[in-house]
Order: C-alpha cells, then sequence, then structure tokens
C-alpha cells in the first residue's frame, strides 16, 4: 500500500516534469524545440522498454534515475542546437550550419555521456538494493540517450531540413534571430581568486560545523528498525513504542502514516511482534524495515569505495581524452560539488541514507557532464587561437564560457524543472535524494563555470610557451557517419 502510493505520486510527478521540459524546450527553440520533445517521447517510451526487457524492477530511484536521464537527453540536444546557432552567428547557410552544428556537437555528447555512464557503471556494481536499480535505469537512460539525441533527433531535424521549406525561417525552426542577437563577453577569470577563497572559506566553516554537529544519519548507516504505520485512529506513538521497550531516535508523521526509527535491530519475531501489537491496538498496517550492525558497514564501505573508484575511473578517462590538469580540474570542481552538498545536508538536518551516495554519485556524473561541455569547447579555442601568453589564455577561457553560458544555463534550468516537479509533487520517501540532486544542479553548474576552467587556467598557464609533449598512445581518427557528424 505504501510503496503503490509513492509509485504513484512519483509517477505523476514525472509526467508534470517531462511536460513543463518539452513546453520550455519549445520556448527557446521553436519547431526544434517540437522536434527534441518527440525525440524525448521517443526516449522515455524506449527507456521503458528496454527497462522491461532486461526484466528491471521499478523503484522510486529508478524513476529519479529517467528524470536524470531526461536532463542529459536534453543537453545533447542543447548542444547540438547550440552549436548549429553558433554556425548560424557566424554567417554560415542554414543547411550548412545544421551540418557543421551537429558535426561539431558529436565528440562533445559521446564524451560527456561516457563519464556519467562510467558513474552508473560503479554503482551498479558497487551498489546495493535500491542504489543498483537506480544505476540500472541510469546506464539505460544513458544508452537510449545516445541512440535517440545522436542518431534519431538528427535524422528528424535532417528530414525536416531538406524539405528547404525552413531556409528563411532560421527563428521559426531553432529560435534563432540575427535581429535580436547581443553577444556578451564576460571576464569570467575577474574575481576567479575572490570566489575560490571565498568558497574554501564557506567549506572551511561548513565542515567546522559537520564536525561538531555531524549528520543526521538514517537507518542505513545508523543501523536498527524504521517501523512504517498506517491508521486512521489517534496514536500514542511514544508510549506504544516504549512499552514494546524499543529507543526511538527518530519519528514523524504524515497525514495517518506514522514513520518512528529505533536502534534495536528487531529480529524476525519481534517483527511480527510489534506489527501484531499494532493491528490489535490500532487495526494498522505496518511495515518494518532492520539494518543489521553487519549491513550497515557493507553499505558505509560500498559508498566510500563507489566515490574512490568513480573518482580514478574519472581522472583516467578525462587524463586519457583531454590531458592530466584538465582531470584535476575537475575532479577538485566535484570535491566542491559533494562538500557544498553534505554541508546543506549537515546545516538543515537532512537525513542521509544509502540513496544519498546515488544521488551524490549522480551529481558527480552530471556535473562532470557540464564540465566536459566546456572543456571540449576550451580544447577546441585552443587547437584555433594556439595562446602564447597568460592573457592569451585568458581569452580563450572567456570566450569558451561566454559561447557556453547559455547552454549551461538551458540545461541546468530543463533538469532542475523534472527535480522540482518530484520536490513538490513526488513521494516523500525520495525527497531528501531530490534535494541533493535539486543542491548539487546547482553548485554542479557553478562549479563548472567558476571553479574547474579557473584551476585548469592556473595550472595550464604555467606550461605556455612550453612545447606538448606527445601522447604515450596514438589518438584515432573519429570515425565518420553520414548524417550524425560528416
Amino acid at each position: 500500500t505504501f510503496g503503490a502510493n509513492s509509485l504513484d505520486k512519483t509517477y505523476f510527478a514525472g509526467i508534470v516534469g517531462i511536460i513543463l521540459v518539452m513546453l520550455y524546450m519549445i520556448f527557446i527553440y521553436h519547431f526544434a524545440g517540437v522536434i527534441a520533445s518527440v525525440s524525448i517521447l521517443i526516449y522515455t517510451i524506449l527507456t521503458f522498454f528496454v527497462f522491461w526487457l532486461v526484466g528491471g524492477v521499478l523503484t522510486l530511484p529508478g524513476i529519479a534515475a529517467i528524470v536524470i536521464g531526461i536532463g542529459m537527453s536534453i543537453d545533447a540536444a542543447v548542444i547540438s542546437f547550440s552549436r548549429i546557432k553558433d554556425e548560424l552567428i557566424k554567417g554560415t547557410g542554414f543547411k550548412n550550419a545544421i551540418k557543421k552544428g551537429n558535426k561539431t556537437s558529436f565528440s562533445t555528447i559521446i564524451d560527456s555521456n561516457l563519464t556519467t555512464l562510467l558513474v552508473a557503471i560503479i554503482l551498479f556494481v558497487l551498489g546495493e538494493s535500491s542504489v543498483k536499480g537506480f544505476a540500472t535505469m541510469l546506464i539505460i537512460s544513458i544508452l537510449t540517450t545516445i541512440f535517440v539525441m545522436v542518431f534519431v533527433n538528427r535524422y528528424l531535424i535532417n528530414l525536416f531540413v531538406e524539405t528547404s521549406y525552413f531556409d528563411d525561417k532560421q527563428n521559426l525552426f531553432i529560435g534563432y534571430n540575427s535581429k535580436k542577437l547581443k553577444i556578451r563577453h564576460f571576464n569570467f577569470l575577474r574575481h576567479s581568486k575572490k570566489i575560490i577563497l571565498g568558497i574554501l572559506v564557506i567549506i572551511l566553516l561548513g565542515y567546522g560545523y559537520l564536525f561538531v554537529n555531524g549528520l543526521n544519519l538514517g537507518i542505513d548507516f545508523k543501523g536498527g528498525s524504521s517501523i512504517t504505520i498506517k491508521t486512521d485512529k489517534e496514536m500514542h506513538l511514544k508510549d506504544d513504542i516504549q512499552s514494546l521497550g524499543y529507543t526511538i531516535y527518530s519519528e514523524e508523521q504524515i497525514d495517518n502514516t506514522y514513520i518512528v526509527k529505533v536502534n534495536e535491530s528487531l529480529s524476525k519475531e519481534e517483527v511480527i511482534k510489534t506489527s501484531k501489537f499494532f493491528e490489535e491496538k490500532y487495526a494498522a498496517n505496518t511495515d518494518i524495515g532492520v539494518v543489521s550492525n553487519m549491513v550497515k558497514k557493507e553499505l558505509i564501505k560500498n559508498a566510500f569505495i563507489s566515490l574512490i573508484v568513480a573518482s580514478l575511473g574519472m581522472i583516467i578517462y578525462i587524463s586519457i581524452r583531454f590531458k592530466f590538469n584538465y582531470a584535476i580540474s575537475a575532479l577538485i570542481a566535484l570535491l566542491h560539488d559533494v562538500s557544498m552538498i553534505v554541508i546543506c545536508f549537515s546545516l538543515f538536518k537532512l537525513e542521509v541514507s544509502s540513496i544519498f551516495i546515488a544521488a551524490i554519485l549522480s551529481i558527480v556524473g552530471y556535473s562532470i557532464n557540464d564540465t566536459i561541455v566546456i572543456f571540449d569547447r576550451i580544447r577546441e579555442e585552443l587547437q584555433k587561437k594556439k595562446p602564447k601568453t597568460s592573457e592569451d589564455l585568458k581569452e580563450v577561457i572567456n570566450t569558451s564560457l561566454t559561447s557556453t553560458l547559455m547552454r549551461s544555463i538551458i540545461t541546468t534550468i530543463t533538469t532542475m524543472l523534472p527535480v522540482v516537479a518530484l520536490i513538490i509533487l513526488g513521494s516523500h520517501e525520495i525527497l531528501n535524494f531530490n534535494l541533493a540532486l535539486l543542491i548539487g544542479l546547482i553548485v554542479g553548474s557553478f562549479s563548472s563555470i567558476f571553479i574547474a576552467s579557473q584551476l585548469w587556467f592556473l595550472m595550464e598557464k604555467k606550461n605556455i610557451g612550453k612545447k606538448t609533449k606527445k601522447k604515450w598512445y596514438e589518438e584515432a581518427e573519429e570515425k565518420k557517419v553520414k548524417g550524425i557528424n560528416a
């Protein structure tokens, strides 16, 4: 009963979130937004179909993974549309702009999705229970995103472009209006030292508060038992629990449902005894979950290993695809994101459970996605301008960040819309998970723009004028696929 009610709420919130995303995309990108919306529907149906084929068990975190996947699929469309607009700004003809935009966005989309896929695989291998369910859905979501947004979406775009109807209707097709276009160049590095210093102060104060007050650990990390009681009768919960001989450390009431957590790990006999007690006294439905010390230790160990392995995996991947200083900059930015989420949860006494780790790793995957897009543009600008002074390097970063700023804003908003829908309309059981995602999306976007690129600049400016070392491997030439990147 509890599960069905929670699932219905989350399902409804997910539908509302998807509709909001589609409306927002149509508002920003007009007809191309309509095509992207059709692609989102295809993505959602295909994701559920594949999940059904593999015999997956749908959980609340699984639905949340679909929402993350929607954000990533929209990001793939936004990256392509942004590149097409860049070409139109340069004066490239409409059809050529579509081809070039699709071509230049191809490697960015693949890189950003593969880094998140890496995190999802680590979650699947090391995660337990609902975390594994979340990871399964996230893996399917990412693979479906690559197929739908790289192949299907582009096929539909090209189908309409080839009609030549939109050749002189660029605003109608993709929201590009040269008359209204104003390109502002920002100096993102102007206050970088003050920003980094301010962040360090916040993190130190936050961890100081955390050290004194600790985290509100959920049953997964604290151990004990969670007793959920649903009844229409008035209860004297504290007296009842004490009469059963248990010690309460957390309690809450949602309408006619009571959730109480006790320090004791109940045995099978005690679970039966407790359920019978509330059924006879209040005609209540009771659901009891127990976490033993052994399970608790295993969860904590898996959570720690997951974070370490995910970080190492990303360092290796980014170092191969880019350079080592990109990887270090990205990792420090990710540490910032994780720290901010942990500090916020400590400050507002939000419960930290096993699914919180899934939220952390999701944001790690999502934030690295954002950072990779910016790094990809920086690498492209470096190849064009070949900076010889630190001022030239600053110009490269400012140009790259300016050109990707709108994409970062649009992607963050589109991903936040379904997350906010889940917070307002979704199940209480994954409220903290969604709050972690919301905080992570905000701090992740901030760190990609104001931390990762600034740290990269500080490391890279030392290499100005030095000869670039050859990579220890020979980089394969990108395969050209007609209609996709050629």
